[in-house]
C-alpha cells in the first residue's frame, strides 16, 4: 500500500467515525469516537496531507 492509499483509507476512516458519532446519543461513545477521529487526524498530519489545526475545526460535508 502506498501513501496515497493510505491517506484515502484514513479519510474513510474518518467519515465512518463522524457517522457513528452522529448516531449515538451516549456521551462516552461519543468521546471515544472523537479520541479515534482525532487520532487519525494526527495519522493524516503525520503523512503529510494538509489538515486543519484541530480535527473540530474541519467541516464535515
Amino acid at each position: 500500500m502506498n501513501i496515497h492509499e493510505q491517506i484515502d483509507l484514513i479519510k474513510q476512516a474518518r467519515e465512518l467515525v463522524a457517522r457513528a458519532t452522529a448516531g449515538t446519543d451516549l456521551p462516552q461513545i461519543e468521546a471515544i469516537l472523537r479520541s479515534a477521529d482525532m487520532e487519525l487526524h494526527w495519522a493524516l498530519w503525520n503523512l503529510g496531507e494538509p489538515v486543519a489545526l484541530r480535527p473540530e475545526f474541519e467541516s464535515r460535508s
